[in-house]
């Protein structure tokens, strides 16, 4: 199966643990949320192909070393003379939150257009095509291409993922709404969760339980949304910037609720949201089982808080192995 995602490839420069953005002493990995997904789904074996756009110079070449170490055909990839975008991190502990600060602005990213595609060209072949909500915020253009790739998906009969994905510091809740129900009816499947369709969509509920509630607004959407075949969310317990709980969520003939796992001493959060996402669509492309799929993607978004860096580059195996065992011990 032939998987396209396209964003922003971002560099992230994080503080260590402890360490606070003033010291200007960093990490440096590779990221963005469909970079992440690119990643992810080619980890797990699908044929993945990543559209960003990245400068000619050495950072853009790293980037493109970088995804293909893990597999992902970088042949999209359109290279110009403007900026890598990239964003810095000050890695909360505790009860410190993390703090981000993007710098984006005049990236390469931001100068795509239609005229930089041939549609027909661009989805040979292409199965399955994932975009998000942080993409769509960078610019009117980009969100104008990103409505024309959906509507050449929806005409091809290539199902499309969507992750809202929404980050406050890019645009405002009015205009991520605007263009969320642009987009729905493309979607196929929907990364959104409660939140999402109460500012957004204007949809809430008054049920007395959280899975009450959630339950109730998908049900709307795919009413509204007849198209959607799946939602999905997770919901967060943040006990501390070190320890959370997580809970993932996928509806479609009727809410599934996974196990809630405890994930203690975080490493790395960032991308933790998006290889729940690469899992579940693992096992949701792959025709595996909804309970199955809904614990795989939570269970390798639990071991990607495990590792540096922003992308989860766990196998299948490894993955599953987790999820028979549930815990540290060693495999020998």
């Amino acid at each position: 199966m032939k998987v396209l995602c396209m964003g922003e490839t971002l560099l992230r420069y994080s503080t260590q643990k402890g360490h606070r953005i003033s010291e200007l002493d960093f990490q440096v990995h590779v990221g963005g949320s469909e970079t992440n997904i690119a990643v992810s789904l080619a980890q797990f074996g699908f044929e993945t192909t990543l559209l960003t756009k990245l400068p000619h110079h050495a950072l853009g070449d790293a980037v493109i070393s970088f995804l293909k170490r893990f597999g992902v055909d970088t042949t999209k990839i359109i290279r110009n003379d403007m900026r890598i975008g990239s964003y810095f991190l000050e890695n909360g502990s505790g009860n410190r939150s993390s703090q981000v600060i993007y710098d984006r602005q005049y990236s390469a990213m931001t100068s795509f257009s239609l005229n930089d595609i041939k549609l027909e060209e661009l989805f040979l072949d292409v199965d399955v095509f994932v975009v998000s909500g942080i993409t769509a915020a960078l610019n009117q253009s980009v969100r104008e291409a990103i409505i024309e790739m959906l509507r050449y998906c929806r005409g091809n009969k290539i199902t499309v993922v969507y992750d809202s994905n929404y980050r406050a510091k890019m645009w405002s809740i009015e205009e991520a709404g605007a263009a969320l129900k642009e987009i729905l009816p493309y979607v196929d499947i929907l990364s959104a969760g409660y939140l999402d369709a109460q500012n957004f969509l204007g949809i809430t509920s008054d049920k007395e339980s959280f899975e009450e509630r959630l339950n109730e607004v998908y049900m709307r959407m795919k009413e509204i949304y007849p198209h959607l075949k799946y939602i999905t969310s997770t919901r967060r317990d943040i006990l501390s910037t070190s320890v959370n709980d997580l809970t993932g969520y996928l509806y479609s003939d009727k809410l599934y609720v996974s196990k809630t796992y405890h994930i203690d001493d975080i490493v790395d959060r960032v991308g933790g949201g998006d290889a729940y996402l690469s899992g579940l669509l693992y096992g949701l492309l792959n025709g595996k089982d909804l309970k199955y799929s809904l614990e795989f993607g939570c269970c390798a978004s639990v071991l990607k808080h495990t590792i540096h860096g922003d992308a989860n580059t766990f196998s299948v195996e490894e993955i599953e192995n987790f999820m028979e065992s549930g815990t540290s011990r060693i495999n020998r």
